[in-house]
């Protein structure tokens, strides 16, 4: 996180000092970003087939498996939507007009022109639609195929650990990207920037207090008092990067707080690979960013195909650093041009974004206890000795 501050600064000084020295750094950028890209294609098999191929054990669960992927869908399209939403609000990417200059805009296709341009022409579109096919594939041979499934999630890892190991030279392309930015396109660029972080922390705080807000006081317990009682495990998932760091924590206090242990071992772990809200509300609000700067007209079937891509997208943004930047990289596919310079000046603020796995770790914390809520296996009278739920609800 230091690193990336001082990076950042030290950028931003060589822009405004010596902008013609400064926008000679651009390499280091395109660099990570070009080795970002060989790394897509894999992640987004491995992940989406292991992701959607998992999600067959939780239909097993009958009543309970139900209420999971009914509620991680319908959070993942809400989460999604509101990133989406705030992005065309605010409108970041509009300050940086010199980034889309020299280029015309892209007309607008329609919904079947612009996904069948996409399938033809995106490496990552092709591998979603195999990884789609597999995870059927998976399923339908049930436990036959486990030791695929298996394989898939452990190669996963191995490219996560990848990712980590080319992430530590984030710092420098950091530095290259926001120093090109702010040599060529001056300070706009970096209030572009700052406008796009301040939204997305607004966007995660009003998400977290009305939609998680809602869900808690329908399902008897206080979102203050649980996030009062996760404190370490926030503290833990901000300074890491990670949610997943903060899992065995989260899982163990959830226990107390009256869920039961096989609903809590079954949905946690599954929720950080379809219910990372945090992270949706900033794939939402990059994809529009990206879009603005490439003057791309944000018509009704492009945001259709942007949610419809991002919910599917999504499945593969785990909980671990960096995972979330990898599946935006693969979503910009949806664009009908370029995105590249986009997504290096993203780079630049991505350690910074920490609102993500706070968002992603309360809204798991809230999905155990709404499932288990209203698939009836909640222990209100354990709810409320753990200090979490309202004492008028301890009678149920």
């Amino acid at each position: 996180m230091l690193q990336v501050l001082c990076a950042l600064a030290l950028g931003l000084l060589l822009g405004w000092a010596e902008p013609a020295l400064a926008v000679r750094f651009k390499p280091l950028s395109d660099g990570f970003i070009f080795v970002i890209g060989l790394l897509v294609v894999p992640i987004v098999f491995v992940t989406v087939t292991s992701g959607l191929a998992g999600m067959g054990s939780l239909r097993r669960m009958g009543r309970t498996g139900f209420c999971a992927l009914l509620y991680f869908e319908a959070m993942s399209a809400l989460s999604l939507a509101t990133g989406l939403c705030a992005g065309w609000l605010v409108q970041p990417g509009e300050r940086l007009d010199a980034i889309g200059a020299g280029a015309p805009a892209a007309a607008a296709p329609t919904a079947g022109v612009a996904w069948a341009h996409m399938l033809g022409a995106s490496p990552v579109l092709q591998a979603l639609l195999a990884a789609l096919a597999c995870a059927l594939l998976l399923t339908a041979f049930g436990r036959r195929a486990a030791g695929v499934q298996r394989a898939c999630q452990r190669a996963a890892n191995g490219l996560f650990r990848l990712v980590r190991l080319v992430l530590k030279a984030a710092p420098l392309a950091a530095f290259g990207a926001i120093a090109y930015a702010a040599g060529r396109h001056g300070p706009g660029s970096i209030g572009a920037l700052a406008t796009l972080v301040a939204a997305l922390y607004l966007a995660s705080a009003l998400f977290i207090v009305t939609a998680m807000g809602a869900i808690a006081w329908l399902c008897g317990f206080s979102l203050p008092r649980l996030l009062l009682a996760l404190r370490e495990e926030l503290v833990l998932a901000a300074t890491t990067s990670s949610s997943v760091a903060a899992m065995p924590g989260l899982m163990q206090k959830l226990e107390k707080a009256g869920c039961p242990r096989t609903l809590v071992a079954a949905v946690v772990p599954a929720g950080y690979s379809f219910n990372l809200n945090g992270s949706n509300i900033y794939l939402g609000m990059g994809l529009v960013f990206l879009a603005q700067l490439q003057h791309a007209p944000l018509s009704w079937g492009i945001c259709a195909n942007m949610l419809a891509m991002l919910m599917l997208m999504s499945k593969g943004a785990s909980g671990v650093a960096g995972a979330a930047f990898m599946v935006l990289a693969a979503s910009a596919a949806v664009l009908p041009a370029g995105s590249e310079a986009g997504l290096a000046l993203l780079l630049g603020v991505e350690r910074l974004l920490k609102c993500r796995v706070l968002a992603n770790l309360t809204g798991n914390a809230v999905a155990c206890l709404a499932i288990a809520a209203w698939s009836g296996q909640l222990d209100y009278r354990a709810l409320v000795e753990s200090g979490i739920g309202r004492r008028q609800v301890a009678s149920i």
